[in-house]
């Protein structure tokens, strides 16, 4: 569901701290210092130059919703490519169930089914529907305006660290949406294996917004860190 690109910076501390070397007039030639000045720069709140590294990965599997949710996170130099509903035929999409859908304890109980059972026949009828305008000669481009927010997408993105991070901070929050949560950590889960600095990046700086502040700025708080006002 992710796939990072080999484009993707392998080394993004070593470039970080080379690239904050030549700012200082240092010399950038040892790894093992490049990192430790890397390191230096982030925790000392220096985010110029995490805007250097690179993240170019493909995102599949979570629906429209998620990624226009995600796309609130663009800004200079992120950039993203999406599936086209306008070429490509839907006929068969594949769609979203929110777990609150598929716990029935959750929903009251309704004489004509399960939530989950009413979920799904809306989803079939609108495929049914796509087919029938397809059909009546309806192009693709026209008939994509019935399918639904919940439909699967397929998007290439490209952001840099410092984006990232702001993404990670806002999206780990246990007050984001679901989907667009779990699409945040397994990005993090993917960079993390990505390489052993990216696993040093993804543990210390892709955390919830509450691990940076020390505390909770969300007017309705989750309880897992106190608030500020409290």
């Amino acid at each position: 569901m992710i796939e990072i690109f080999d484009t993707t910076d392998k080394f993004p501390l070593q470039k970080i701290g080379k690239f904050a070397g030549v700012c200082w007039n240092s010399p950038v030639d040892d790894a093992a210092k490049n990192i430790a000045r890397a390191k230096d720069c982030i925790k000392s709140g220096h985010g110029r130059v995490l805007e250097f590294v690179d993240i170019e990965l493909c995102i599949s599997g979570y629906s429209a919703r998620a990624i226009r949710e995600y796309y609130t996170h663009i800004g200079g130099g992120p950039t993203r490519l999406q599936e086209s509903t306008r070429y490509v035929n839907c006929e068969e999409f594949d769609y979203f169930v929110p777990p609150s859908v598929k716990d029935s304890s959750k929903c009251r109980s309704i004489c004509d089914g399960s939530a989950e059972s009413i979920y799904r026949e809306c989803m079939d009828m609108i495929r049914q529907k796509y087919a029938e305008l397809l059909d009546a000669g309806v192009s693709k481009e026209d008939a994509a305006n019935v399918l639904p927010l919940g439909m699967m997408t397929k998007i290439v993105d490209k952001r840099n660290l410092r984006n990232m991070i702001n993404l990670m901070n806002q999206r780990l929050c246990s007050r984001a949406y679901s989907e667009i949560r779990a699409l945040a950590a397994e990005i993090r889960a993917s960079l993390s294996s990505y390489s052993e600095e990216w696993a040093w990046i993804c543990g210390n700086l892709f955390v919830p917004k509450c691990d940076v502040t020390g505390f909770c700025i969300e007017r309705k708080s989750c309880g897992r860190r106190p608030r500020l006002d409290d």
